[in-house]
């Protein structure tokens, strides 16, 4: 099994997001993708859910097209995401918010259930189950009857995690996990996430914390300006001149950042001299 992004375009008029990207993920890897604000990175993520469609190119998941695919379609094709900024039903429990993922699975068998009440109870306790096994992998246990816009933020992006497997997907997309926690919770999200690979699973993150991109993905892709820079290891990402320059200028560059620096330094220092005089 692996994810393709074939020869991959997004086009907004004339504004170019994505410009022929071809890149493999591998499962039973993490899987980075950084750049720098505006590179395309989630861009990707959205296309890859079916949330953007694709300008040309092709999204393949198993030798199967799924770019072009309808939202649900592709939700039932193995793909589960997560949000830069959380998307959870806040008026209902932690536990509901998992359970509810079991809809389009089981309203086929709503008349089964009606019907044959031994059944129910069997589905009913097993859907349970799954969820509770969710929430007690990422600590969420205590909060199971707790409505979800009353969490701590750091819980809530947990829940928004332990929602996205609830079905356990075959490729596990997250858009920056880590956006608003404090070390502490960065720590714990590492953790947890490294426990999720697995030999059958395409797990993708984007992410602005390097430290953790560094920590927890085993291949990084790196973006810029929508086009593929660089694909490796931490290390070859980190040894990459290519990247270096992507991220911090080149060596002229940072001179010029520096005197640049320096001469507001000295032009702040002077109205303060002349002030106080």
């Amino acid at each position: 099994m692996t994810l393709v992004f074939d020869h991959l375009r997004k086009q907004y008029g004339s504004n170019v997001a994505i410009d022929d990207v071809s890149v493999t993920f591998e499962p039973g890897l993490i899987h980075g993708i950084i750049g720098p604000n505006g590179a395309g990175k989630s861009t990707l993520i959205n296309m890859t859910a079916g949330s953007y469609t694709v300008s040309a190119g092709r999204i393949v998941l198993d030798g199967k097209q799924v770019s072009g695919l309808k939202k649900h379609e592709i939700a039932n094709s193995g793909i589960a995401r997560t949000y830069q900024n959380i998307r959870l039903f806040d008026q209902m429990t932690a536990l509901e918010n998992l359970e509810v993922c079991f809809y389009p699975e089981d309203a086929g068998r709503s008349v089964k259930e009606v019907l044959w009440p031994p059944y129910a109870r069997a589905r009913s306790k097993e859907r349970r189950r799954i969820c509770m096994e969710k929430l007690a992998f990422f600590d969420l246990q205590g909060w199971r009857d707790e409505d979800a816009g009353n969490l701590p933020y750091g819980r809530q992006r947990m829940l928004e995690i332990a929602r996205a497997l609830v079905r356990d997907p075959r490729v596990l997309l997250l858009d920056e996990p880590a956006a608003g926690l404090n070390h502490l919770e960065t720590a714990e999200l590492t953790a947890k996430l490294s426990a999720l690979k697995a030999p059958d699973r395409i797990m993708i993150i984007v992410e602005h914390d390097m430290d953790l991109v560094m920590t927890l993905c085993d291949r990084i892709v790196v973006m810029h300006h929508g086009k593929l820079l660089f694909q490796g290891t931490p290390a070859e990402v980190q040894a990459s001149a290519d990247v270096q320059h992507a991220y911090l200028g080149t060596a002229n560059d940072i001179d010029e950042i520096k005197s640049a620096a320096e001469d507001r330094r000295l032009k702040l220092g002077l109205r303060a001299h002349r002030g106080a005089s």
